[in-house]
């Protein structure tokens, strides 16, 4: 069946003034109260110590002024002073209608240059459910993961909600240098946005400690009835925290009765290559029934020379599980000129953060003619 041409708007960005040391990352995205329009969360230098949570609501189009994307509204926000946090990275949205939203992310906090413990962890989760630009000051809720050692994580990110409920991930080490997405030990969970209740994800064999596990999507699928997304590595050596191995994966949770089913490992491309490591980085579900997830695959090596986003698309099994073949499209970001069209310089390190029904979202990097790379964000939907 032949593809629809797609249309990609890079950068789409918040840059008042287009400042060269700011990079917007787009994070998270959600239909917004009208057709066409969205809930699109992301930061301001989102990977350092002090990032700038936004959001924006309105349409992904290819308005530009002065460095602000979009005919839509943005807003910037902080978690409350009273946090203590350095930094705010907005991670996942739900449109609660009605000007409401439930938001996730993480907060960094400065250390004064001190090692991060569980008392003083360095990255800590965060929810808030209140107007959907985080004005609603009674409605954020520190999360502080714990890891299947049953110690408080000193790195926590909740990635995403859906339905009341987030996930997110946690650990005493931060990301490996590799991925960007594994360290030695790390634990997925499961947060209860009302109560803060968490409730840790259990994987077949999650008793290895050589195996490490993140939660970046959720999806409620009706009637107490969830899928999570993420990836699941191997780690080669315990002492260095590099991954051997990585494959994305989806998981059912029955809220109801607490049991986790239809684990399913997803290699990228269905094994078509064995030296990447594929991770879904969000989830969406159509009205038929199909799971459209958005991918990055990275290489198996030390220059990390590689990173390509995809859009997956997965399908129930007859029993009710996953078809373990999947459909994979990767996507071929282009720059934006100044006018707004393509200007044929194709990324060459890509991520695909988030999806919500056509629209994709995320970072690439473009080559900037003296041997680096430029990072922009950006949004891409079919023409």
């Amino acid at each position: 069946m032949a593809t629809k041409p797609r249309q990609y708007i890079s950068p789409f960005q918040y840059n008042p003034g287009n400042d060269s040391s700011v990079v917007t990352y787009l994070q998270g995205l959600k239909g917004g109260d009208a057709p066409g329009r969205f809930l699109l969360v992301g930061a301001n230098n989102s990977p350092g110590p002090t990032p700038v949570g936004l959001i924006y609501q309105g349409p992904l189009d290819a308005v530009e002024t002065n460095g602000v994307s979009g005919s839509g509204r943005w807003s910037t926000v902080a978690v409350p002073a009273a946090f203590g946090a350095a930094g705010t990275s907005v991670y996942g949205p739900d449109n609660l209608g009605a000007g409401q939203a439930n938001l996730v992310g993480a907060y960094t906090v400065d250390l004064n240059g001190q090692s991060p413990t569980p008392e003083s962890p360095a990255i800590v989760g965060f929810t808030y459910t209140g107007a959907v630009d985080g004005s609603t000051a009674s409605g954020w809720r520190r999360v502080q993961g714990t890891t299947q050692l049953g110690t408080p994580g000193t790195y926590t990110f909740v990635h995403s909600v859906d339905g009341g409920l987030a996930v997110g991930n946690t650990d005493n080490g931060d990301v490996d240098g590799l991925t960007g997405y594994f360290s030695i030990s790390s634990t997925a969970f499961i947060v209860d946005v009302e109560s803060g209740e968490q409730t840790l994800i259990r994987f077949p064999g999650d008793r290895d400690p050589l195996v490490t596990h993140t939660a970046y999507g959720i999806w409620a699928n009706g009637k107490g009835q969830y899928t999570i997304a993420g990836g699941s590595g191997e780690v080669l050596n315990p002492e260095t925290g590099k991954v051997a191995t990585g494959e994305a994966y989806l998981i059912d949770y029955d809220s109801i009765t607490g049991r986790f089913s239809h684990y399913t490992t997803f290699p990228y491309r269905n094994r078509d290559r064995t030296d990447l490591i594929s991770h879904f980085e969000g989830i969406y579900r159509t009205k038929g029934g199909r799971y459209r997830l958005p991918a990055t695959s990275v290489a198996l090596n030390d220059q990390r020379d590689l990173s390509i986003a995809s859009v997956v698309v997965v399908e129930r099994n007859r029993s009710g599980g996953f078809r373990s073949q999947a459909r994979w499209r990767d996507l071929q970001v282009t720059r934006s000129s100044d006018d707004n069209q393509r200007d044929d310089v194709q990324s060459v390190l890509t991520t695909a953060n988030s999806l919500f029904g056509n629209a994709t979202v995320g970072l690439a990097n473009y080559p900037d003619g003296s041997n680096g790379l430029t990072p922009l964000s950006y949004v891409t939907q079919p023409i």
